[in-house]
């Protein structure tokens, strides 16, 4: 439940529509360590049926290719995309349509997820059923486990409340560590302790992790904002 303060918090930061919609990013992180370009959760696909399109009011104003030019990046210098679940505004993205077939966005990039997690996609609850891009792993040559994942400046550390064994990425960066914090976390206001999504698979349980993952976060990490339509990123304190 949301409190009506909370509520009131949320239409006066972030612009809400006379339905009640608001508008939220997906801001995909671009993670670069010696000879490997890590890109985490790309986004949404730009071929998705109208129907889905239509009902979320997606929008895609530039390109996941336009981006990464924008730091001089191609998609083909991609090494690795990472998953931190399979719901299909984080993942499908990673993924185009050429004439007659579905193939990488990322043509040389091994793609990770979470086998736990795979597993489970594949016969989710019914209740989220129909959120997940699981299908377009067919496409691909090989899945890489993120459970077999070696490089030590990157850890993940996995929640079940959202939906099970979502990820979320912790990046050593020596000085200070980023929390790529997914749907933990989607927006700023989430640090609200009782505050959750509707989407969530298991809303008390998400309030429980989230208090967790909180009290056991040092002070001054980063939290990338998957959702936040005003800041892609935090400092916590």
């Amino acid at each position: 439940m949301i409190k009506p303060w909370i509520r009131e918090q949320i239409g006066t930061k972030y612009p809400v529509d006379q339905e009640g919609y608001m508008r939220l990013n997906m801001n995909a992180l671009l993670v670069i360590e010696e000879d490997r370009r890590v890109l985490i959760d790309p986004g949404t696909a730009d071929f998705l049926p109208a129907r889905l399109r239509e009902e979320y009011g997606l929008e895609i104003p530039l390109a996941m290719e336009e981006m990464l030019q924008r730091v001089d990046v191609l998609p083909g210098q991609i090494t690795d995309v990472i998953f931190t679940h399979l719901h299909f505004d984080h993942g499908s993205g990673a993924f185009r349509r050429v004439p007659g077939n579905i193939v990488k966005r990322f043509p040389n990039a091994k793609y990770h997820v979470l086998k736990e997690h795979y597993q489970y996609s594949l016969h989710p609850d019914r209740s989220e059923a129909n959120s997940f891009c699981t299908g377009f792993f067919k496409y691909l040559d090989r899945i890489h486990w993120l459970e077999d994942w070696q490089y030590d400046w990157m850890e993940f550390r996995i929640y079940n409340g959202h939906t099970r064994a979502m990820v979320v990425p912790v990046i050593d960066g020596g000085r200070e560590r980023t929390y790529f914090v997914s749907d933990l976390l989607p927006m700023e206001v989430f640090l609200e302790p009782e505050l959750y999504c509707g989407y969530d698979l298991d809303p008390e349980l998400v309030i429980r992790e989230k208090q967790d993952f909180l009290d056991q976060t040092e002070q001054g990490a980063r939290f990338i904002l998957f959702h936040d339509t005003l800041k892609e990123s935090i400092f916590y304190s």
